[in-house]
């Protein structure tokens, strides 16, 4: 029966059989890794990585020097042709503030954890978030939906044990690990930057935590402007050069980056009620996103616009809450992808100083009243406009008639007394 494993005394006295350990070669992972040492489990370290693996990464060395066996996974192919999408079709910002991040990883990262686990022969995935972080419930109930026998090993959920506990811990064994002031998380779609000095919101926020994206001082005198071209609501040419999603979003976030773009501070909420102060950068999100949400508004007609942004605010809730595998996360995901078939067409964009404009918009499936051209005006010429306010007036007229003078009335007849 699968076990959710949420103690580090738990994990120590009733240990799975065999561990897949999502691993990057940080603090957390390597204290976790030291203590297995001496246990029973058999322990796999897993690297998932988005883009390059980090060629500073010691994370190899660590996972062998505990007696862990290592394995790498690249899953950037996977990001581009289905995470990256799936935010666009949905201008995922979470709670409206800031474009998603490790919400478009971590199902990746659970997917190649519960891949690993059925080679090796593991009967776990583990990892080392907290309960102040979402990432708890995306890696937890990701692997739950893509394999529900596999046991679930969160130790740090229910032991709080500080970073220099376990630095400390870590040197007694000769392994010493710079305390890194701010845990960082990175993708192409956004770099997520939180704790030390971002703890609390009441302290001004710290101009050193940004590395992709300049002040507005420091941006280029003269904007820059571009061509972004879409079909079936996706990204694919830069001012009407073809690119592959990765590297036109790479391009983007360094030239959205050089002039600004991108930058939040936001609290982002938690399962438990209380909210977790977070810094981020996407300049490649805040551009695309920007063209998009124009494209849609000039495409879809009130009904359709209407009902994708409740499918996109659902959709983004439920994927930040873990649900990306779920049948929800599934059903709305395939539904906001249909829904953007007709957004074909061309958005001109200026970037300065931080932010972005729509200078000009062309697609041909636009409502826009300026391209019929004279055929509008003689088709309002011939409107029964009449006709169109009775009806339009209908339900009041019939109440006022019915229940006598409309309570509102008086906002109109009676007048303000001067002396009061």
């Amino acid at each position: 029966m699968r076990r959710f494993i949420t103690t580090l005394d738990e994990l120590t006295s009733r240990p799975p059989r065999h561990l897949v350990l999502l691993y990057s070669g940080g603090l957390d992972g390597t204290y976790l890794l030291h203590l297995l040492k001496n246990t029973t489990v058999r322990t796999t370290a897993l690297n998932v990585h988005i883009g390059p693996p980090d060629p500073a990464s010691k994370a190899r060395g660590l996972a062998a020097r505990f007696g862990a066996a290592y394995q790498e996974v690249d899953v950037t192919e996977e990001f581009f042709t289905e995470s990256v999408p799936a935010a666009i079709h949905a201008d995922a910002y979470y709670q409206g503030q800031f474009p998603v991040g490790s919400t478009l990883s971590r199902p990746l990262m659970a997917r190649a954890a519960v891949r690993v686990a059925r080679d090796v022969g593991g009967d776990a995935v583990g990892h080392t978030a907290t309960y102040m972080q979402n990432s708890t419930a995306r890696l937890g109930r990701s692997v739950v939906a893509l394999d529900p026998t596999l046991h679930i090993v969160a130790p740090f959920l229910g032991s709080n044990v500080s970073r220099a506990a376990k630095q400390a811990r870590l040197a007694e064994s000769g392994v010493h690990l710079p305390d890194a002031v701010h845990s960082i998380d990175v993708n192409p779609w956004g770099r997520v930057i939180e704790n030390g000095s971002l703890e609390s919101p009441a302290n001004r926020l710290d101009e050193s935590v940004f590395t992709l994206t300049r002040h507005a001082h420091d941006c280029p005198a003269e904007p820059a402007e571009l061509t972004l071209t879409f079909a079936a609501g996706l990204p694919v040419a830069v001012d009407g050069a073809t690119l592959p999603l990765g590297d036109l979003v790479s391009g983007l976030n360094e030239l959205g980056g050089r002039h600004g773009v991108g930058r939040y501070s936001g609290l982002e909420d938690t399962a438990f009620g209380v909210k977790n102060h977070e810094v981020r950068e996407s300049p490649a999100a805040t551009v695309i996103t920007t063209a998009h949400r124009a494209l849609a508004n000039a495409v879809l007609d009130p009904r359709e616009h209407s009902l994708r942004t409740l499918l996109s605010t659902e959709w983004t809730t439920t994927v930040v809450q873990g649900g990306w595998f779920s049948h929800l996360g599934r059903s709305l995901r395939r539904c906001l992808r249909d829904l953007d078939e007709p957004l074909t067409g061309t958005v001109d964009l200026r970037l300065y100083r931080g932010a972005v404009t729509v200078l000009r918009l062309r697609t041909p499936h636009g409502l826009d009243y300026a391209r019929l051209g004279v055929d509008f005006h003689d088709w309002m010429d011939d409107y029964g406009f009449a006709t169109w306010q009775r009806l339009m007036t209908f339900a009041d007229t019939v109440r006022t008639a019915v229940d006598g003078e409309s309570p509102d009335r008086r906002d109109v007849d009676e007048q303000p007394d001067p002396e009061a």
